[in-house]
């Protein structure tokens, strides 16, 4: 039997987005400041992130930081 996915609190997106943008921004192509762009809108508004967005968010925090 497959773990079901649970989101992590809003506030944990959103210090990965602050920390992109804040180290990474030079070296994000056009699509990932778009889509970070969207993800802290969606924050921002209160929203919780889809599976497909958090694991997306992930993958450009794990990969763009230190």
């Amino acid at each position: 039997m497959s773990e079901i996915w649970k989101p992590l609190k809003i506030d944990v997106y959103q210090s990965w987005c602050d920390a992109i943008v804040d180290e990474a921004s030079d070296d994000l192509n056009d699509w990932e400041l778009r889509f970070i762009g969207d993800i802290q809108v969606k924050l921002a508004a209160g929203w919780n992130l889809t599976e497909a967005q958090a694991m997306k968010l992930e993958s450009i925090y794990a990969e763009k930081t230190k």
